[in-house]
């Protein structure tokens, strides 16, 4: 059994991985946002963090590692795109993708939906646009690193072939 701190990581063949987008609610649309302005971008991956209590354990510090990966120098990173859900006008989800080859990730935020827009299918409609994105710009294979405990690591990413590869972390002692 996986416990809570354990980090791992999902794993899919891009090939694998169904061509047709999924179906989306009357004013949704997913599209790549082009020069994001990464406050707005950071205060909507925080919202959704801080309303998953499976984060609460060690969750400043994941926000930070986080940060520092996906916007160093208060900036996307090199080579990445980012994919936002949106409704109507207003960010919902957000999904930071890097498409290079080998170990990853190369879903550098994960899915990341706001609260009160899960257990809607957004997040799957967000992981296929993902993953399809990445096998579009040439990849092979795609990676993400999660705790073992949050709902998207038992109910999302197994979605679409999602595989648990390795646990990257292993629990502290007493966990």
């Amino acid at each position: 059994m996986l416990r809570l701190t354990r980090e791992v990581r999902f794993e899919w063949d891009l090939a694998k991985v169904p061509t047709q987008p999924a179906p989306l609610p009357v004013k949704h649309e997913i599209k790549i946002q082009a020069n994001p302005d990464v406050e707005s971008l950071w205060e909507g991956i925080q919202r959704a963090f801080l309303n998953e209590n499976a984060w609460m354990v060690s969750l400043e510090s994941h926000l930070d590692q986080m940060r520092k990966k996906t916007f160093p120098d208060g900036k996307p990173l090199a080579g990445m795109d980012v994919l936002v859900l949106q409704h109507g006008s207003r960010v919902v989800g957000v999904s930071a993708l890097q498409a290079v080859e080998g170990d990853g990730p190369q879903l550098l935020s994960g899915v990341v939906l706001e609260y009160e827009y899960q257990r809607r299918g957004l997040g799957s409609a967000l992981l296929l646009a993902s993953l399809r994105h990445l096998a579009d710009r040439g990849l092979e294979k795609a990676s993400v690193i999660t705790r073992g405990s949050v709902p998207a690591a038992r109910y999302l990413y197994p979605k679409f072939g999602g595989r648990i590869g390795e646990v990257i972390s292993p629990a502290p002692a007493g966990d």
